[in-house]
């Protein structure tokens, strides 16, 4: 049975995450554990066969000398590989540490060598290749194993094997000292590491986030309160994120540990076909991954007969009317709810099933800001769309819009229901949390430790404004402020989010620090690019003027200049997660925004003048 039996009055057990897939094998031995997607269907994994490749793993490790303690990296996109490999690793007393894919060889040395990694296991030859071209510098590294094929080009002095390998040294291992696995196994404490995450590296150099057994289990109880059904019942969902980030390892690796969660692993570029085989119950998902569906709905409501298109359009007068009462707080009438309740199962229920998510009712979002259009637009399919609040050091979610159905966007809700979780803002508008979720340290970093504690409360880093009813609304990023020539303090992240909300704007830098007013770098969407030049400036223009008109004075945008390239994350500009690191950008792009400052002095002096004439 799973470990987690409510999402009240939990406290943690003592019981290591690699000893709870033991429990689970044996006491449900053919029930599902995973799946992954072979192109056509989700193929199963049990208990018993995940238990028994994780004891391989394990002791394949520790024939290789692999000692507890030890930091293992696992580098490769997410896949049912990955998650038996980390509970081999935390299996064999080891702690698992990921690495990004998209890693540059330099971040792959700075991943390994600050976390001293003793092996690593790759997914193909351009990960081992990487690895490959620094290993020399890395005196710790002994090892590298391989999802896929034999490594090649590696220095002599380390051992490479493929994974099946690993396996088999394992059996054998296993068949030469019976009682080791069991042994690795009951030294295992719910306080030691049981992950080693890595930070986006947005505000300087990556961190290493030592997560316990412990605080991700309470990171669990905190995805099971957004989900409380998958306690006992089988819910399906579907993973295509790298399980290097906290939130995909936690819902992917470690949730369905300790509930009734059923993974199936795809690809990224099978997510849609994935997606209507699986037609999964529950999706935890960045704002982008919700847009980018949104659109793939939107082609298919196109490219549907004109009956349904029509019925569509009907459906939408409904839809619109409970949103407006729904935004009053009102209850909506029986009549409405009716003719809703017909929308919905007619048209809207039809239209999601056209990309598999017609069995979800609640859905959640997080890791960055939801545009107001897509958080309505899939409410009024019928779709819960909600927001949630998590770090890498919280692990789990400390803020939840987990009280009531079809919030209005704006805020990431509130404290999680259990007393543990608690939030509050410092002097400054700084969000502070506490909880037994929390991360133990930075690895090997006691400043940055201390930098980020305040006692028992961590400094998220983050401006909030917390309502009375303890509502949570994020207004941006302390480091993030913008403070001009003038004194004025301002946060540029609801500007640009308000700028992203129109149909030309795929990204926005909002520039300002020290100069004398606000200034906006632009990277266009797809639609925009389409666009001549002179038209895409006149678009943007005219959206900025608009724009202008429901801002502050000091918060209004005075020029702007469309970027010549892409952001990119080998010039620094973003972080493999693909955050924006700004002072990189505004570095790359310094000549864009020198030239907007003269600029716009020189259209105020031609303004002047033409004033005076």
């Amino acid at each position: 049975m799973p470990a987690l039996r409510g999402a009240t009055d939990f406290e943690a057990i003592e019981r290591t995450f690699a000893q709870m897939v033991q429990d689970r094998a044996e006491a449900e031995p053919e029930e599902v554990a995973f799946c992954h997607w072979d192109g056509a269907r989700a193929i199963p994994t049990t208990w018993a066969q995940y238990a028994s490749a994780v004891r391989e793993v394990a002791l394949g490790l520790a024939a290789l000398g692999v000692a507890p303690g030890d930091r293992v990296a696992i580098m490769a996109p997410g896949r049912t590989e990955w998650v038996v490999t980390a509970l081999g690793i935390l299996s064999a007393g080891a702690i698992p540490v990921g690495v990004y894919p998209t890693s540059s060889a330099a971040e792959v040395r700075q991943a390994l060598g600050h976390s001293e990694a003793v092996a690593i296991v790759a997914g193909n030859d351009a990960d081992v290749a990487k690895i490959a071209a620094v290993a020399p510098e890395l005196p710790a590294l002994r090892a590298v194993i391989s999802f896929e094929g034999a490594p090649s080009g590696l220095p002599a002095t380390l051992v490479s094997k493929t994974w099946a390998d690993l396996r088999e040294t394992g059996r054998a291992h296993d068949a030469a000292n019976p009682a080791l696995f069991d042994e690795l196994l009951d030294g295992g404490d719910i306080d030691q590491p049981a992950a080693l995450f890595y930070t986006s590296g947005s505000t300087g150099a990556p961190k290493g986030v030592t997560h316990t057994h412990r605080t991700l289990q309470y990171s669990v109880l905190g995805a099971a309160t957004l989900y409380p059904e998958s306690i006992t019942t089988r819910h399906d969902v579907i993973g295509f994120l790298g399980l290097s980030h906290v939130s995909p390892a936690l819902s992917g690796i470690y949730v369905p540990i300790m509930t009734r969660t059923v993974v199936t692993f795809c690809r990224m570029d099978q997510r849609s076909e994935a997606l209507l085989g699986v037609r999964p119950k529950g999706a935890v998902w960045p704002p982008r991954l919700h847009e980018k569906l949104l659109s793939e709905v939107l082609t298919a409501l196109r490219e549907s007969p004109a009956p349904f298109r029509e019925a569509y359009e009907d459906a939408m007068e409904v839809a619109r009317e409970v949103a407006a009462v729904r935004r009053r707080g009102d209850a909506v009438p029986a009549e409405l709810r009716a003719r809703y309740d017909q929308a919905l199962e007619q048209v809207f229920l039809p239209l999601r099933a056209k990309v598999g998510v017609d069995r979800i009712k609640v859905a959640w979002t997080a890791s960055g800001a939801m545009t107001p259009e897509v958080h309505a637009l899939w409410q009024m399919w019928g779709l819960d769309l909600r927001e949630l609040y998590g770090t890498t050091e919280t692990g789990g979610s400390v803020l939840a819009q987990w009280d009531r159905s079809f919030p209005a966007p704006g805020t990431v809700g509130k404290a999680m229901p259990d007393s543990r979780f608690a939030i509050k803002s410092s002097s400054e508008g700084e969000l502070l949390v506490k909880g037994p979720l929390l991360f133990r340290d930075y690895w090997n970093n006691p400043e940055a430790t201390a930098e980020v504690m305040d006692g028992e409360w961590y400094r998220t880093g983050d401006l909030v404004e917390i309502d009375a009813s303890g509502e949570v609304k994020l207004i941006g990023r302390a480091k993030d402020i913008i403070v001009t020539s003038g004194g004025k303090t301002i946060s540029p992240q609801p500007i640009e989010l308000r700028l992203k909300a129109g149909p030309l704007v795929d990204e926005a830098v909002v520039v300002g620090d020290g100069r004398k007013y606000l200034t906006v770098l632009i990277w266009p969407t797809e639609k925009g690019g389409r666009l001549d030049r002179e038209a895409l400036q006149e678009g943007l223009r005219a959206w900025i003027e608009e724009l202008n008109t429901e801002l502050a004075r000091p918060l209004q945008l005075k020029d702007f200049r469309i970027a010549p390239r892409a952001l990119s994350a080998d010039a620094g500009e973003l972080t493999l997660k693909g955050t924006i690191r700004r002072a990189a950008v505004l570095t790359s792009f310094s000549a864009l925004v020198d030239e907007m400052y003269n600029a716009a002095e020189h259209n105020e002096f031609a303004h002047q003048a033409r004033l005076q004439g």
